[in-house]
């Protein structure tokens, strides 16, 4: 799991930095709640198409269904699986551009770095800060 976890945070960071570039910082934390929930919604439909496909599955084993039948329910969990995977990596990339953004927002009332007294910035949170006092592993 570990080692999923760590890919999956790859993902996430390759995912952010692509919305970055793309589209910047928000400019409001009602700005990052709204990109946020856009992305829990779809993965939700995500998790309803494979709920649904689940119980599809399920009824045709049970009616002794054709095996391409069931072959194709089980295709359609994986796409809706595979697709729920990609909604939350979505979201949670769209999470920490919230937090950056909010660092950025916010940026004269974070906390100082003890090291080098620059303000927590949102390259430090992404880069980490050179002292390793503040940055990516304090989000």
């Amino acid at each position: 799991m570990e080692k999923l976890k760590a890919e999956v945070t790859r993902l996430c960071d390759m995912e952010l930095e692509t919305a970055i570039e793309k589209w910047g910082l928000n400019h409001s934390n009602h700005e990052s709640v709204a990109v946020l929930r856009e992305e829990i919604e779809e993965a939700h439909e995500e998790l309803i198409n494979a709920e649904y496909k689940a119980g599809e599955v399920w009824e045709r084993t049970k009616h002794n269904a054709e095996p391409v039948a069931i072959r194709d329910s089980f295709t359609g969990i994986y796409n809706a699986a595979v697709n729920l995977a990609c909604e939350a990596i979505q979201a949670a990339a769209m999470a920490r551009k919230g937090i950056l953004s909010n660092i950025e927002i916010y940026k004269e009332d974070n906390d100082k770095c003890n090291s080098c007294e620059s303000g927590l910035r949102a390259e430090c949170a992404v880069d980490g800060c050179k002292y390793e006092k503040k940055g990516a592993g304090d989000l």
